[in-house]
């Protein structure tokens, strides 16, 4: 049920990356559950609307991300704190609320909000993917890392190659290197075909100025996927290197 409820929407950081996952939900249902008596003596029914809380929030959580989406604000913001006071242990309320502060550039009350995510009564995977590239777009790159490698490790958790990913472009930004490279290298044995992982672990061994190396990774990219601006560019690079390689090696 709660899978069928909610689809991912992502915020792009740096060439696609798979960063937020903030919870859209569909299909919900209505807001109020309906008991029914009968009038005595008629048999006929009587109908009560009794309040849902929790389908009350992630309606008004859907209507704050539709806001977003269009550039009002003010008007996500009035929805997204009816959805709080309606359900405030709600992850999806949290985590669309950390979205929301985030797209006003409100760095401590999106961290906040992040933190009560974590603290939500259905956290997931997803609380700690997020406030991972949070983190890691602050320069915390060790806290981000950690925040990453607990999402992974939640059973139910599907999002591996993208978290991996995540993983790879933080420990890159740290100056890891080696590290990135291995966790691109995770990212892609669940998903063969991510572009990014594909194309960060070109740009790792160029940046290394194993040219070799990068060749062979780009073989491996177009052996998926179709050339690109970006991936063309690398490969004059590293035609370069090549061509310097070997006349280095000449003489």
């Amino acid at each position: 049920m709660r899978q069928g409820m909610r689809q991912g929407m992502r915020q792009k950081w740096r060439k696609g990356m798979g960063g937020w996952r903030i919870l859209l939900l569909i299909s919900l249902s209505l807001v109020g559950c309906v008991t029914q008596r009968t009038y005595v003596g008629t048999g006929k029914p009587v109908s009560d609307t009794v309040f849902n809380g929790l389908a009350a929030a992630k309606q008004r959580v859907q209507l704050a991300l539709m806001y977003l989406h269009k550039g009002n604000n003010e008007q996500a913001k009035y929805n997204l704190d009816k959805a709080f006071l309606y359900a405030p242990k709600l992850e999806a309320v949290n985590l669309a609320l950390a979205y929301y502060h985030q797209s006003v550039g409100d760095k401590v009350h999106t961290k906040q909000a992040f933190q009560d995510a974590l603290d939500a009564d259905d956290v997931s995977g997803d609380s700690f993917n997020n406030f991972g590239v949070f983190l890691c777009q602050q320069g915390q790159y060790t806290e981000a890392e950690k925040q990453f490698l607990k999402a992974v490790s939640e059973l139910s958790y599907t999002e591996f190659s993208a978290t991996y990913e995540n993983l790879g472009i933080c420990s890159r930004k740290a100056g890891k290197l080696e590290k990135a490279r291995n966790y691109f290298h995770k990212a892609l044995r669940y998903n063969p075909r991510r572009k990014t992982s594909l194309l960060e672990l070109v740009e790792i061994e160029v940046e290394l100025g194993d040219f070799v190396a990068a060749h062979e990774q780009l073989t491996r990219y177009y052996k998926v996927l179709p050339r690109t601006t970006e991936s063309l560019a690398l490969g004059s690079k590293i035609g370069q290197g090549l061509d310097e390689s070997v006349a280095t090696s000449t003489f």
